[in-house]
């Protein structure tokens, strides 16, 4: 019987064998953004330097690269504001970069909504720390600071120094076209389902044996009771 059920197993488990997406080694890529008009580094994967490699699908371009103006400074872009502000994902070679303009008192999160910035928030009320962010060595919370309204601007140029706000990196993997799943994901895959159908295995063994006892103990109950009963009509007879 545990054989067979062994068997059965291992044949749920090669055919439900789960795809996972491979990591990838990524590299940098210089782009601009005028939907949101900052300017972006975004990651390009090393699969799409290789030699040979053929897309199944392209990402059309966007407004900006057709019409270069993606390299167009804030001002030009219409941006209204005379604090540069940027945003910074992951450090060294691995970080991506993204550069606004915000005004004095402009709450963080609608200046990360408008560069295109995503932060994980949490409670929105600046409890949890979910959004907590590093800004030139103090940490403050997007989802209720805002941008400094006390800061001077230089006397030389009249121009406000940058803020660096440091995010935390989300975990995103890339993922190719037409490569959704490797030889090491189909055996992880294929061994995570072998071990749940053991453990289907053993629970169902336990299971069982918590039913017998179960029923061995309605079967002591039935008994004591069919005993009382007969004592009391035993009592009720010698009474008469």
């Amino acid at each position: 019987m545990l054989l067979r059920n062994l068997l059965a197993c291992v044949a749920v488990a090669v055919g439900c064998s789960a795809f996972t997406s491979p990591s990838n080694n990524l590299a940098h890529k210089t782009k601009s953004s005028s939907l949101f008009m900052s300017t972006t580094e975004e990651e390009t994967p090393d699969y799409a330097q290789k030699k040979g490699y053929v897309p199944k699908w392209k990402k059309k371009a966007t407004l900006a690269e057709t019409t270069g103006t993606g390299s167009l400074a804030a001002e030009d872009k219409g941006l209204v504001g005379s604090i540069p502000i940027t945003f910074q994902t992951g450090e060294g070679e691995d970080a991506t970069l993204i550069t606004t303009t915000a005004t004095p008192g402009q709450s963080l999160k609608l200046v990360a909504s408008q560069a295109g910035q995503y932060i994980k928030y949490g409670c929105g009320k600046g409890e949890c720390g979910t959004c907590e962010s590093l800004c030139n060595g103090k940490y403050l919370r997007p989802c209720v600071d805002s941008v400094p309204a006390d800061l001077a601007p230089d006397p030389e140029t009249g121009k406000f120094a940058p803020l660096i706000i440091q995010v935390k990196k989300t975990r995103a993997k890339v993922v190719s076209s037409g490569k959704f799943f490797s030889l090491k994901s189909f055996l992880l895959g294929f061994w995570n389902n072998l071990l749940g159908m053991f453990g289907f295995v053993r629970d169902r063994r336990k299971a069982r044996q918590n039913w017998q006892e179960r029923m061995s103990k309605e079967d002591e109950i039935k008994r004591l009771t069919e005993e009382k009963r007969r004592k009391r009509q035993a009592a009720a007879a010698q009474s008469q």
